[in-house]
């Protein structure tokens, strides 16, 4: 296997990789993105342990900033449950995934859309009334 970088992002810490192998004779081509999330997960955690965050005075008073969630994640999101992070239409279900799945990319300890009735299954990210 041959992997070659063939985009790096020095802002962001992302990286694209083409990696090219053969399957039982037949070339295979893939690509993959990663990105190192270290420096986004402490400031996260930061965030989290302040008390005096703009998130104690609510969204109707003020910005929230409820999350930062890096680029391969998003992508992962995508690939892994289907769910779009830019779909206006998918906003339950992306928020479903940042309380649930990245809960880590999390800058607060309040909970978005937490009332809403409907419970998304996280594998298929289905609401649960459809089973």
């Amino acid at each position: 296997m041959a992997r070659h970088v063939l985009d790096y992002n020095p802002a962001t810490g992302e990286t694209c990789y083409f990696d090219y192998s053969e399957n039982e004779g037949m070339p295979v081509g893939t690509l993959i993105h990663a990105q190192d999330v270290s420096g986004i997960l402490e400031q996260c955690a930061i965030w989290r342990s302040k008390t005096d965050t703009k998130t104690d005075f609510g969204i109707q008073e003020d910005l929230w900033h409820y999350a930062r969630i890096p680029n391969v994640k998003i992508l992962e999101m995508k690939q892994k449950y289907g769910v779009d992070f830019y779909d206006e239409g998918q906003k339950k279900e992306v928020f479903h995934l940042i309380n649930t799945v990245y809960a880590e990319y999390k800058t607060t300890h309040k909970n978005h859309m937490k009332g809403t009735d409907k419970k998304y299954f996280i594998a298929a990210i289905k609401d649960s009334s459809e089973s």
